[in-house]
């Protein structure tokens, strides 16, 4: 691997390292293996391609090989696709960073992060929204039988009636499941629903210690009402609390520092 381009999932700490059976991206033969600068270490498989592909396989395994390595110790993840053209480029940019990386790392230990995604079931929905704004489903009868040319100006107050009322509920309820999960957590950022009948996309950073708890509390609600229906991913690479940037050419002249393996 001395000249070849490498391709990157993340850095741990050296003394984290266990041997990673998980396929590598972009050639599943290649072993993922380290490089390491002091007590850092690089997640690493050698590649013969400038760039990759975002397929769901590639993605796939640059996941599987980050959960691999989250089992013994934290991870900054890198984003997909990141090949750098030789380890000695590499070994260069952690070796200037040693010490914030190593610190990073150290904040993030014994903690992981949670997916949790709350949509409503769609019937369900539309009936609790009927039975909370009567009038609205009143409107909406009012007009059968009655031409659209005649209806025009009413179908459009009575569609903004609804998408009101609707972001209403989803408010509240996003609220309501926010200040539940909230105290589980050491950090929760809100990400944009994906469909309309998503009222709640959270990532959650947690203590490993807490995340049973929560998945416990998360799965009560799901039971408790019919009408909900969550997608809880556990533990996945604190992507969303971690952002690792290595410029490569920042330091290409740069001498490299003493190294291992």
């Amino acid at each position: 691997m001395s000249s070849q381009s490498i391709y990157v999932y993340g850095l741990i700490r050296a003394e984290d390292h266990h041997p990673i059976a998980a396929r590598a991206v972009g050639d599943p033969e290649q072993p993922v293996t380290i490089l390491s600068s002091g007590n850092i270490a690089a997640l690493v498989s050698a590649i013969d391609l400038p760039e990759i592909m975002p397929t769901r396989r590639h993605m796939l395994a640059h996941t599987q090989v980050l959960e691999a390595a989250m089992a013994h110790g934290p991870v900054l993840p890198m984003r997909f696709g990141v090949i750098v053209p030789n380890p000695a480029t590499l070994l260069r940019v952690i070796g200037f960073r040693r010490q914030e990386l190593r610190a990073r790392l150290d904040e993030i230990d014994g903690r992981i992060e949670v997916a949790l995604k709350a949509s409503w079931d769609e019937q369900f929905m539309w009936r609790q929204l009927a039975a909370a704004h009567p009038q609205l489903a009143n409107n909406g009868r009012a007009m059968i039988g009655r031409g659209e040319q005649q209806t025009y100006y009413d179908r459009i107050e009575l569609g903004r009636a609804i998408g009101a009322a609707l972001e209403d509920r989803r408010t509240a309820a996003r609220q309501q499941l926010l200040q539940t999960v909230t105290p589980f957590a050491i950090q929760v950022k809100e990400l944009a629903p994906i469909d309309d009948a998503m009222f709640a996309h959270f990532a959650l950073l947690v203590d490993r210690t807490s995340e049973q708890a929560l998945y416990r509390v998360v799965e009560q609600l799901e039971q408790n009402d019919a009408g909900l229906k969550f997608r809880y991913v556990a533990p996945i690479p604190p992507y969303n609390f971690v952002s690792v940037t290595l410029d490569w050419d920042q330091h290409d002249a740069a001498p490299a520092p003493g190294h291992g393996r």
